[in-house]
């Protein structure tokens, strides 16, 4: 799965679409797997991009709204190359970086969508990058925002190029590998392999 971040999700959600399936099933198995431990915060990771990681997010977090009728929150977590507003066609701005940044209060950036139970924080509009993400801020975001939920789905830039999707994995109950067979290089992944190392413990699992 790799369609353009141009398509909106939420517009062209067909229940019996082969991907919308075969994301259900990765639901369902999460559900199975993670019962009774209290997990609710999953993060999608990959080595690079192109590999389909923020569409699989944004299908785990509509599905988990309009088929399991959960109270979901889908974060974008990649405010170097966002792509989460495109796909459930809402404002990029202001997201994550003005919460972070204290520019706008955590209820301003949480946005509603055409699903009663499902809400986006997308990634707002950083002036500089690299200064946007703030640690503890986020962690502090993410306690704030846990009581409020039934399951949490934050779309992470790509591993290996920058720092911030580990630095994130620290706040995290569980992260999901998204790797394309036959297109993600060998070698990329096993870059990403030492990478996550410290936190593989809170791997469920490779998508």
């Amino acid at each position: 799965m790799n369609p353009s971040a141009s398509r909106n999700l939420l517009e062209e959600f067909n229940i019996n679409a082969a991907h919308v399936t075969e994301v259900r099933r990765l639901l369902q198995t999460l559900t199975r797997q993670d019962a009774g431990q209290g997990k609710k915060i999953y993060m999608m990771a990959s080595a690079g991009r192109g590999e389909g990681k923020s569409t699989i997010c944004a299908l785990l977090a509509i599905i988990s709204a309009k088929i399991f009728h959960r109270r979901t929150l889908v974060i974008d977590g990649d405010m170097r190359r966002p792509t989460l507003h495109y796909l459930l066609g809402l404002p990029q701005r202001p997201g994550l970086y003005d919460a972070l940044h204290r520019f706008q209060p955590l209820e301003i950036v949480t946005r509603p969508t055409p699903l009663s139970t499902l809400f986006a924080i997308t990634s707002g509009r950083p002036a500089n990058i690299g200064e946007a993400y703030i640690d503890d801020e986020f962690g502090a975001l993410l306690e704030e925002v846990r009581p409020q939920y039934d399951v949490i789905f934050i779309d992470a830039a790509p591993v290996v190029p920058v720092v911030e999707p580990l630095l994130m994995a620290e706040h995290v109950d569980s992260v999901l590998v998204v790797a394309m067979a036959g297109r993600t290089p060998l070698m990329l992944v096993r870059r990403m392999r030492q990478l996550i190392d410290p936190i593989l413990p809170k791997v469920s699992g490779i998508v």
